[in-house]
């Protein structure tokens, strides 16, 4: 590793400290709350939806509600938009400069497709149950 690419590193550690304070993680032990947190979510997002149904209103968040019933978990994070941003700028930097870390092969991920979310409006983006696990995803 370049001394140039330490200075990237180390700042970039920084930053998400010095942003830390914008976003929001919290980890849970479930105790039979998932359904409410669910609930809870879906509830947010039909609101949502039914006040902007054209979706025209620019979010500022993003929210994640994560449930996984292996590990008995509920993870909540919340994160403002321009911090999402600044991550995959980030991200598109490092790619254009060689430094892949095999993300696009290991997922196909292109930077550039999720990179302005808030087109999307506020709502849903993705809701996915496989057996017990659930994930949600939306705007705000």
């Amino acid at each position: 590793m370049t001394a140039q690419s330490k200075a990237r590193m180390a700042l970039v550690v920084v930053a998400i400290l010095a942003f830390g304070a914008c976003m929001t993680v919290r980890v849970d032990r479930d105790t039979g709350r998932a359904e409410a947190y669910f609930a809870q979510a879906n509830r947010e997002i039909t609101w949502l939806e039914k006040q902007d149904p054209r979706r025209e209103h620019r979010p500022r968040r993003l929210y994640i509600l994560i449930f996984e019933a292996g590990e008995g978990e509920i993870v909540r994070v919340s994160l403002p938009l321009w911090l999402v941003k600044w991550g995959l700028d980030a991200g598109m930097k490092g790619e254009a400069d060689g430094h892949d870390f095999n993300i696009r092969k290991r997922y196909d991920f292109d930077w550039k497709a999720v990179r302005d979310l808030d087109r999307f409006g506020q709502g849903l983006l993705v809701s996915l149950e496989e057996n017990r696990d659930r994930v949600l995803i939306w705007l705000k």
